[in-house]
């Protein structure tokens, strides 16, 4: 194919692959909210005074840690049903729900761990350190929007699948390369920048602190 077919090519099929990047968005939205209330859950627990409560939380928040994700979701698909009837009424469980749940553990442990160090120093009168746990959390979302094309895997009508469904309706082998590269490009635009900018909100913030905590955080932000 010359350059301007493939350029043609890709134009005619934007929207369509647009709406399916919407897909990913989504998905990662509902992972990181269903995901940051457990896991916020979680890290209230881990401060409670009881010990059996401790433990209970700190299992719950090793088993999210330990969980492969895409072996997860497949475990959702299979074992989660694909309709539920409730009295008369049969709703549908769309697939997009499954994988929301499935990368949502993945988020539980992330957020178990990093709000209890924030909730132990908004405790210890320390708020700006605290308030890390924004960028971090950002930062994470980051991970989940590129973590979300292993949705395709199950059924979800997003990027990566209407990719592959591009592909197959033109049916010519030389644009496969460009489909695939015109998706990464996508990932790329939504999550680099907003990478770049947590990191320089997470640098400003370290510079910010007092300097006996420029130490500490200073780990923090060379890790994102």
């Amino acid at each position: 194919m010359s350059p301007h077919e493939i350029v043609e090519a890709l134009r005619t099929w934007t929207p369509f692959l647009a709406a399916g990047f919407g897909w990913n968005v989504i998905v990662s939205v509902a992972a990181m909210a269903i995901g940051t209330v457990l896991g916020a859950g979680l890290a209230v627990a881990r401060l409670s005074h009881r010990r059996a409560l401790v433990r209970a939380s700190l299992a719950a928040t090793a088993l999210t840690r330990n969980i492969p994700t895409f072996v997860f979701l497949y475990y959702l698909a299979f074992v989660i049903p694909v309709e539920v009837q409730i009295g008369p009424e049969v709703y549908a469980l769309p697939a997009w729900v499954k994988a929301s749940l499935a990368l949502a553990v993945a988020v539980v442990g992330f957020v178990s761990d990093n709000f209890t160090e924030a909730l132990r120093h908004w405790r210890a009168r320390n708020p700006a350190e605290a308030l890390m746990f924004i960028p971090n959390w950002t930062s994470y979302f980051v991970v989940i929007v590129m973590a979300s094309s292993t949705a395709s895997v199950i059924g979800v009508d997003e990027l990566v699948s209407r990719c592959n469904t591009v592909i197959a309706a033109v049916d010519n082998p030389d644009l496969m390369l460009w489909i695939y590269l015109y998706a990464m490009a996508w990932f790329f635009v939504c999550c680099f920048p907003l990478y770049l900018l947590m990191r320089q909100v997470k640098a400003s913030m370290a510079h910010r602190l007092p300097k006996h905590e420029e130490t500490a955080v200073a780990t923090l932000a060379a890790d994102a």
